[in-house]
């Protein structure tokens, strides 16, 4: 495909800061425009489109964002991250921001996967197995938002949790589960009064988002404190375009750090994203065009593979058994699929914590049962 007159100008950046150029081609990696570009000394590299919006404010804190973010991540981890070499902030000239990383080999998960062997299928859960704990171990300040680099490659602050929508933007940091969890209900709330129609669609809605929380409050007295109140780094885009992987199993890169947090562990510990089937991924409640890379059969049982892979981190282990019920209710909150009413996330609630709450005081969402 053709390099449009923008692409053209950033490679001629390029070009001009040292790289030369040999070739180049457009590559479907993570969810924005990617070239792979050959140099002449036989070393290739990765050009990273990043877009811009309306909200020019928005579009660049998510860029800067993402570039500190990997520049720390490449000096202090090895989690298997693009290793920055150059940025390409946006200009006059050129209005998108672009970086530059080193070359990495592999396809996204959603090409390869059906193409694997049932050993490399193991070696995968392992592989994310491995990345997971990594990422799980980082210590990052005990805050809930997202991760800024300040002043120093060595210092990381939280700031207000950005999201891929400007709209979802929080407009602080939280320091509990529970404040986070009155955040996640008025953005519930927020979208289902923008997405419903009529004051009866759209008290539905909220009635069923106030059983949601209510059932979530019950249900967090009966988890480990430990998960609830250690706060780790989280990874929020995960999906089937932003895991690279080789034909051996192995993950050989983990794209788009614009959005990351971080979360109690109890809902950062949670299974490869592909073996899911709970929640917005349970096919009784999920959207009628979702897609599964897996089938229930097998994806249960590379669970089980992926349990014994962290098994020996055991306040991840136990984050990852306890958290199953809060992680699947915190994704209908951020799912983006048309859901009128509620009612599918409504049918999920039932089904996951039984019959409604009645009490007054329980569906008052200003409430928090632990403090």
């Amino acid at each position: 495909m053709p390099a449009s007159s923008i692409e053209q100008t950033l490679l001629a950046q390029l070009t001009q800061q040292g790289f030369q150029i040999k070739s180049f081609r457009q590559r479907r990696l993570g969810a924005h425009p990617v070239f792979e570009i050959s140099l002449a000394d036989g070393q290739t590299v990765l050009m990273w489109l990043r877009p811009t919006s309306s909200d020019s404010d928005w579009s660049q804190l998510l860029f800067e964002s993402e570039t500190g973010f990997l520049r720390w991540l490449s000096a202090h981890s090895a989690v298997p991250a693009p290793h920055l070499l150059y940025v390409l902030p946006s200009s006059a000239e050129n209005p998108r921001n672009a970086f530059v990383t080193q070359g990495m080999t592999g396809e996204p998960i959603k090409d390869l996967y059906p193409t694997l062997s049932s050993w490399a299928k193991e070696q995968l859960v392992r592989s994310y197995a491995d990345f997971a704990l990594k990422l799980f171990d980082i210590d990052v300040p005990q805050t809930i938002g997202s991760i800024s680099v300040r002043s120093s490659l060595d210092e990381l602050v939280v700031i207000p949790r950005i999201c891929s929508a400007n709209h979802a933007r929080a407009s602080e940091v939280f320091p509990t589960l529970q404040k986070y969890l009155e955040y996640l209900s008025t953005l519930k709330k927020r979208r289902a009064f923008t997405l419903d129609s009529g004051d009866e669609n759209r008290f539905r809605a909220q009635a069923a988002i106030s059983q949601l929380i209510a059932h979530l409050r019950r249900h967090l007295t009966q988890l480990d404190e430990r998960c609830v109140r250690r706060l780790v780094l989280a990874h929020d885009g995960l999906g089937d375009m932003n895991f690279v992987v080789d034909s051996s199993g192995n993950i050989t890169g983990i794209l788009d750090w614009w959005t990351n947090s971080t979360l109690p562990a109890i809902l950062a510990a949670d299974y490869p994203p592909w073996l899911r089937y709970d929640g917005i991924h349970d096919p009784r409640f999920a959207a009628p065009k979702k897609l599964w890379l897996e089938t229930p059969e097998e994806s249960a049982r590379l669970r089980k593979v992926y349990q014994g892979a962290v098994k020996n981190n055991g306040l991840y282990y136990t984050a990852l058994m306890q958290g199953a019920q809060l992680r699947a209710a915190v994704g209908w909150v951020f799912d983006i699929e048309d859901d009128p009413c509620c009612a599918r996330m409504r049918q999920w609630t039932l089904s996951a914590f039984g019959p409604p709450i009645r009490s007054p005081s329980a569906l008052d969402d200003s409430r928090c049962i632990i403090t």
